[in-house]
């Protein structure tokens, strides 16, 4: 699955399993969904605030990029993930360009090597 995998010092492009125990190893425990859109979703750690995990600047920016309402921040390693009805599925190229936009723009996105 194409996923955008946010770290506290960026964000990038991977390819990975489509599976709960792929995403709990991406985000390092429980997994909670946080609705971007429709068509896309952040996955955090479930614990990760009782864990005390780092805020995470990049994952927070583009959460807040989505709920300007909020001043809420996000913690750990997070995802972003394609979703269709209650399903997890690849990023679109459309949506792979807009978060990796927002990134560059943000200084947080860096191309795979």
């Amino acid at each position: 699955m194409k996923a955008i995998r946010l770290t506290n010092e960026k964000g990038e492009l991977i390819e990975m399993e489509n599976s709960l125990e792929a995403l709990q190893s991406e985000v390092g425990g429980l997994i909670e969904v946080i609705t971007l859109t429709d068509e896309m979703a952040m996955i955090v750690n479930e614990e990760g605030r009782l864990r005390g995990y780092a805020i995470n600047d990049p994952a927070t920016d583009v959460f807040s990029s989505f709920k300007t309402y909020s001043s809420d921040f996000i913690v750990g390693n997070a995802l972003i993930v394609g979703v269709d009805g209650e399903n997890f599925t690849d990023l679109r190229v459309t949506q792979v360009v807009r978060i990796t936009n927002l990134l560059k723009s943000l200084g947080y996105y860096k191309k795979e090597e």
